[in-house]
């Protein structure tokens, strides 16, 4: 019996995650604070702490103390918001721009080394359906519960 899909979708996390931490550690950045830290900076409204909680399914708390981290590291600023004066806004400082580009650049070579047996077209298809596959579950658990009698 071939190996379940589930468990080749974990091993290949395992692992990548594994080369994220040897990488990234050079530059004193998790893997946690990497994505946080690209997530910031494509998002062009700056965003606050409760809005990144739920968007990686974290609790305010531990939100809250990954950014902190990445604020001790002059990585991220918290801003009042000038339209709610109880809303952090959380912006990139340019320390955090500049790592981020190092960062993105080491996982740029990462990537392609992980993917270097996939052609182009391989690879577009291997990410398109890794996005329908993270649609599925999303849209999955969207879903209300159905009422039973």
């Amino acid at each position: 019996m071939p190996a379940r899909t589930i468990y080749l979708i974990k091993r290949l996390e395992t692992e990548v995650t594994a080369n994220m931490i040897k990488i990234l550690g050079a530059y004193e950045i998790t893997p946690s604070q990497f994505i946080i830290l690209n997530f910031v900076g494509d998002n062009e409204t700056d965003l606050s702490s409760a809005q990144l909680s739920r968007r990686f399914l974290m609790t305010p708390q531990s939100m809250n103390e990954v950014v902190t981290t990445l604020q001790r590291k002059d990585l991220l600023e918290r801003n009042t918001d000038p339209n709610h004066k109880r809303i952090l806004r959380i912006t990139l400082t340019d320390k955090g721009k500049e790592v981020l580009e190092i960062c993105n650049v080491a996982m740029d070579v990462f990537e392609d080394k992980l993917l270097k047996k996939l052609k182009a077209k391989e690879r577009e298809v291997f990410r398109g359906s890794i996005g329908k596959i993270l649609e599925n579950l999303k849209e999955e658990g969207e879903e209300k519960p159905k009422a039973t009698k």
